[in-house]
């Protein structure tokens, strides 16, 4: 019986934890121009690129060059996210925020061909993210592999906590 009271009040408590907070993932510089303003296509290259944005999201060799792929997402509860009673915060809660793309298109020599920028809204329930958290968990993700290799490429250490937190971005814009 004691065991059952335990586990609600370890429930209750992570469940305020979960709804309690606002979420950032990712770089922060993707979300300033001045940080991605300054890479020069056909000049910077991509160590140059690292060193400005730091490692990827992720990283996709492709038939005519290589695409990194860099998110920022900053959130915070709605209004349901924030009810103090057991449950209603994560089923009915949310967070909204916005989440900011980078994409850097590197040519077969390493240089850098074009970049873009993008800022999207997103809406994200408790629920669905606790899921995504878990799946995150279980499952392996081969994006950690093609960036690691990326950074050894270019002989810039790879940051596994930074593969995660990635990792639990892109699941959200699923």
């Amino acid at each position: 019986m004691q065991m059952r009271y335990v586990l609600f009040a370890s429930m209750a408590a992570f469940c305020l934890a979960l709804s309690a907070c606002s979420v950032t993932y990712g770089n922060k510089s993707v979300a300033s121009p001045a940080a991605y303003g300054a890479l020069v296509p056909g000049k910077s290259s991509k160590a140059n690129v690292y060193d400005v944005l730091g490692q990827p999201s992720d990283a996709v060799t492709m038939k005519n060059g290589t695409l990194w792929t860099y998110r920022y997402r900053k959130a915070k509860n709605n209004f349901l996210g924030n009810v103090p009673l057991f449950g209603v915060n994560l089923i009915a809660g949310g967070k909204n925020g916005d989440v900011y793309t980078v994409l850097a298109l590197f040519d077969r020599q390493g240089v850098l061909a074009s970049r873009s920028a993008a800022r999207q809204k997103l809406y994200t329930s408790n629920l669905a993210s606790l899921k995504r958290s878990l799946d995150v968990m279980m499952e392996d993700n081969s994006s950690h592999q093609r960036v690691e290799m990326e950074m050894k490429k270019i002989d810039r250490p790879f940051d596994p906590s930074a593969a995660k937190d990635a990792d639990l971005l892109e699941k959200s814009l699923d």
